[in-house]
């Protein structure tokens, strides 16, 4: 929900555990959260629990969202909201519940996509990221038990320690949706291996898919993939691809005092690319979470929409202590072709070949907020360190 302002004065909000750049009370958002050593809980995505039974006016729904994350936040801190929208007419009900609840000096940073969204009727969904008040035993990965046995857990708590971002993978498979998604898992646990990290490390997992409507089958299968321990946290997002599914993943690794703060790397059996990393591994503490970065003008050309978007990004990192040459992860929401070859002309021009982030780059329906056609959603870590 964020537009580019260039004129709009840096405003810094400090608490014990974030520090929050242009924090906005009138939209209940801010332009970047940074945290520290900070343990960190990762949230599956909270759907509203009536429209799989019966319709529910989207209204009720947005509430009820928000109540289901309401109950997290007591002793938490909310760093990263993604919202994913049904339709754009939901992202100003949305916006009236942050402003409800961030209307003082602390506001997170905030994404939104349109989406389908598994269950019919369902119009809404979020999945958050919260400094931890009450932090796990150090050194290992927790993930809550679901209520349903075969569901994965509803949240994941990450020490304070490193973490690593695997991009997208993606295998075809037999072109089905369970085949593929069972080859991609696959795939991401040789990437684990090849890390030296087990399945045990995995704090959350998002997916690329279509069609929606068959999301419990690859649900089912990256469940399975963790065999008898609770699957880690999972959201989804429809995409127009030919391929059935992507997966990325969010995995706890250790710190390394003697390691650059940031590493990108690429696993043996794949190609490296100037415009992502396969793998970044954030080695020292550090991490800044910025909310979905849109370009600046009501309705650009692709080539100004697609720059000016990047302007923000620039700006917000440099405001947070960081830079482009210090991006760990990011999602491209794509909207059209057009846009989506802008982003792989600029990508190449502003990008370090030898430290791009690691990425997914979605086609979706809509960015949730028309005429917008391109969101940025990204994590970086402080300069230095190297």
């Amino acid at each position: 929900m964020l537009s580019f302002t260039g004129s709009v004065a840096l405003a810094l909000c400090l608490t014990a555990d974030a520090r929050v750049i242009e924090g906005n009370p009138k939209t209940g958002q801010a332009q970047a959260v940074v945290v520290a050593n900070e343990p960190l809980l990762f949230t599956s995505q909270l759907l509203p629990a009536g429209p799989r039974f019966a319709p529910t006016p989207p209204d009720d729904q947005v509430h009820d969202v928000f109540r289901q994350l309401d109950g997290l936040l007591p002793n938490n801190r909310l760093v990263k909201l993604n919202v994913y929208v049904h339709e754009p007419s939901i992202t100003p009900l949305v916006t009236k519940q942050l402003v409800k609840r961030f209307a003082g000096e602390y506001q997170p940073a905030v994404t939104f996509v349109q989406t389908a969204l598994p269950g019919g009727g369902v119009v809404v969904g979020l999945d958050a990221v919260m400094t931890v008040g009450r932090p796990p035993s150090e050194g290992m990965v927790r993930r809550e038990k679901p209520a349903i046995k075969g569901q994965p857990a509803p949240a994941a708590h990450l020490p304070a320690m490193g973490v690593v971002y695997i991009s997208g993978q993606a295998e075809r498979g037999d072109g089905t949706l369970a085949d593929a998604t069972k080859r991609t898992m696959e795939s991401l646990f040789n990437t684990l291996k090849f890390l030296e990290q087990q399945p045990s490390d995995v704090v959350h997992i998002k997916a690329f898919l279509t069609p929606m409507k068959d999301s419990a089958v690859a649900v089912k299968d990256m469940v399975a993939a963790f065999g008898d321990t609770v699957a880690p946290p999972i959201s989804l997002v429809e995409w127009k691809s030919s391929l059935p599914i992507e997966i990325e993943m969010v995995v706890a690794s250790p710190l390394r005092a003697d390691a650059p703060r940031i590493e990108f790397l690429t696993t043996p059996e794949m190609k490296a690319s100037p415009v992502f990393a396969r793998v970044t591994r954030i080695n020292q503490p550090g991490q800044i979470f910025l909310g979905g970065l849109l370009g600046r003008v009501e309705t650009p050309d692709s080539i100004t929409e697609t720059r000016e978007t990047f302007t923000a990004l620039k700006r917000i990192t440099e405001a947070a202590g960081s830079d482009l040459r210090h991006l760990a992860k990011a999602t491209y929401y794509v909207a059209d072709d057009d846009i989506s070859n802008r982003l792989n002309e600029i990508r190449t021009e502003l990008y370090d070949p030898e430290r791009p982030p690691a990425a997914s780059k979605a086609m979706i329906i809509g960015t949730g907020q028309p005429p917008h056609r391109l969101t940025l959603d990204m994590i970086a870590v402080p300069k230095g360190g190297e």
